[in-house]
């Protein structure tokens, strides 16, 4: 264990093995920080703050401080990040507003520079922020999603499993597992071809997540019509597909055509 002697850590933290404390930082009441974590200099971990094994935590970064919620009436509430996640300078997470909740961030996520995950939101694992994304309050981010630089996600609103979110895209609607959305407002372009790909999605599941693609957001039928067919698929993802949609409270983002694609989109679904 390495602490420099200028942080200032509260009594009651718990601190695990291997963890590296750097200059200035401040560790609040009951913050658990696991084993080999590393938090560099002028990091601030507020109360009820849980950190998993190896997190990093660089410099500037807040992590479980107060929501920026008006109708926070400052209930106890925590903060969650998963082993092996990295939060680079200046990203922030804020505790959840609601008494006893908790904003959790999966295992193995990359927030960069700027990014912002606000109270009681949902990250799954692997998910990547890129600089400047922020998520406002109660967002779900599904597992292996990436939100590119600059998008922003309103609050209430759920971006599914491998999503690719474009750049200073802006989601006021969710935003259906395995597609790939840009714009403001935010509509699906298509499939993240490449991000299953790199997940490790087969042939077949990806030709089958592009043609639940054309039925949804390029057919004549409804979604709600079109979601009902997908019920009837065998494929898993499929069906994962559809009951993310029947679930939706907000709706979900709608389609555009292939007219409508310009020369310098890529890697979408022919």
């Amino acid at each position: 264990m390495s602490i420099h002697p200028t942080a200032v850590i509260h009594e009651s933290a718990k601190i695990g093995k291997g963890v590296e404390i750097g200059p200035f930082c401040q560790i609040g009441k009951d913050v658990t920080i696991g084993d080999g974590c590393k938090i560099f200099s002028h990091a601030y971990i507020g109360e009820r703050t849980v950190l998993g094994e190896s997190v990093e935590v660089h410099m500037q970064v807040v992590v479980g401080h107060e929501p920026q919620d008006l109708t926070w009436a400052r209930e106890p509430s925590s903060c969650e990040i998963g082993a092996h996640t990295v939060l680079r300078e200046f990203s922030t997470v804020h505790r959840a507003s609601r008494p006893g909740g908790m904003t959790q961030i999966g295992q193995r996520c990359l927030l960069m520079v700027g990014s912002h995950v606000a109270h009681d939101c949902e990250v799954g694992d692997g998910v990547v922020l890129a600089n400047h994304c922020s998520l406002a309050g109660h967002v779900k981010v599904g597992d292996g999603a990436f939100l590119s630089a600059n998008s922003l996600v309103h609050q209430f609103c759920r971006v599914g499993r491998f999503v690719m979110l474009g750049g200073a895209a802006v989601a006021v609607q969710d935003i259906p597992s395995f597609m790939l959305s840009t714009g403001d407002r935010a509509v699906i372009r298509g499939v993240n071809v490449i991000g299953l790909r790199r997940a490790g999605f087969s042939a077949d599941i990806r030709r089958a997540i592009q043609d639940a693609h054309r039925l949804l957001f390029r057919g004549k039928k409804t979604i709600p019509e079109a979601t009902e067919l997908l019920f009837q698929s065998k494929v898993p993802e499929i069906l994962e597909l559809a009951n993310f949609i029947a679930d939706s409270a907000r709706g979900v983002a709608t389609g555009v055509s292939m007219a409508s694609f310009t020369s310098q989109d890529q890697d979408l679904p022919q």
